[in-house]
């Protein structure tokens, strides 16, 4: 058979699709930075500096300012926008505008327990209070559900054990 070469992105698609790790530190990667004063807010992966450092950015859009930073500080996340190595901080914004990344990230499952964690932090006492009393109500309903349910099991479980007893005695009264 003639061998197929594969182009050099044929190549590289190939080897992604094996490799262990997904999310690589690469310029126009999503992040979140877990530690430091801008801890819990979003930013963009625009140059690597080290092996162990990079320059994000916020692009005025997320409220980090282009600043170095340690990798250690930050959560790379799946969202990623294709930008040039080191550009500008105007057209990042353009960029995530275009593409609404911020919008897919907030679709994500870590963007909505954000979006939650930040809604219950706000909440005032009186808030919190309504929604335990809810929870509780909710809970006691739940159960009587249940037990009722339960309740249907156990009488239907008893009326197939006595219709099976039945067929049994009149088969065996025939043989």
């Amino acid at each position: 058979m003639p061998r197929v070469e594969l182009t050099e992105e044929e190549r590289l698609n190939i080897q992604k699709k094996d490799l262990l790790f997904k999310r690589f530190v690469e310029p126009g990667r999503l992040c979140l930075i877990e530690y430091g004063p801008y801890a819990g807010k979003l930013c963009f992966v625009v140059d690597i500096v080290t092996l162990t450092r990079v320059i994000v950015d916020g692009a005025f859009v997320t409220g980090v300012p282009r600043m170095i930073i340690p990798l250690k500080r930050l959560k790379l996340l799946k969202e990623r926008i294709k930008i040039n190595k080191n550009c500008k901080s105007g057209f990042l914004r353009k960029t995530i505008k275009s593409t609404k990344i911020l919008e897919e990230f907030k679709k994500s499952n870590l963007g909505k327990k954000m979006i939650f964690k930040k809604k219950r932090d706000m909440a005032t006492d009186y808030e919190r209070f309504q929604i335990y009393h809810a929870k509780r109500e909710l809970k006691k309903k739940m159960n009587v559900l249940k037990s009722k349910k339960d309740s249907m099991n156990k009488k239907d479980n008893k009326g197939d054990k006595k219709k099976k007893a039945k067929k049994v005695k009149k088969v065996a009264a025939k043989k």
